[in-house]
């Protein structure tokens, strides 16, 4: 099993050598993202307006889509890019107490590289949820700001560009 593990580690390396993280991320996280992108720009909306669910929906929807940045790729790239991250480092943490764990515990190695993996993977999804929430809400207070004509900062102009 760690010999799979460790072949499947060095297919993941190599791919990334090949093809940029950003493109893997893009084509992996745009369908999860635009599934969720509506529920959580919601959520941020609903926070601040105070209004009902689906009035905030239609009305986060129709602000987003106006000043463009309604499923944002930059966005989506970020979010997806986390969790690639997060999947990438949780498998070499597996790997490594995996390999740890054949020293001193042979029969329940496989084990130890499974709980290694799984447990920091679920930690670092939860990170990166809460960041993923934070650009979220970037976006939406920066769609707002636009709406009420009340942002003043060329540099906050310039930074959210890009989403």
């Amino acid at each position: 099993l760690l010999h799979l593990i460790e072949l499947g580690l060095r297919w993941a390396v190599s791919l990334l050598r090949i093809i940029p993280v950003s493109l893997v991320s893009l084509v992996v996280g745009r369908p999860i993202y635009l599934a969720e992108g509506w529920n959580s720009y919601t959520a941020v909306y609903a926070a601040f307006s105070g209004k009902g669910y689906f009035e905030s929906s239609r009305a986060v929807t129709e602000l987003l889509r106006k000043h463009h940045l309604l499923h944002s790729p930059v966005v989506s790239m970020i979010k997806s890019s986390m969790t690639c991250y997060a999947l990438l480092l949780s498998l070499v943490l597996g790997y490594t107490l995996g390999l740890q764990a054949v020293d001193t515990l042979s029969l329940h190695s496989a084990l130890v590289a499974i709980a290694g993996s799984v447990m920091p993977f679920a930690l670092l999804q939860l990170v990166t949820h809460v960041l993923s929430c934070t650009v979220e809400a970037l976006v939406v207070c920066y769609a707002i700001d636009l709406e009420v004509d009340s942002c003043h900062s060329l540099h906050v102009a310039e930074a959210m560009a890009l989403v």
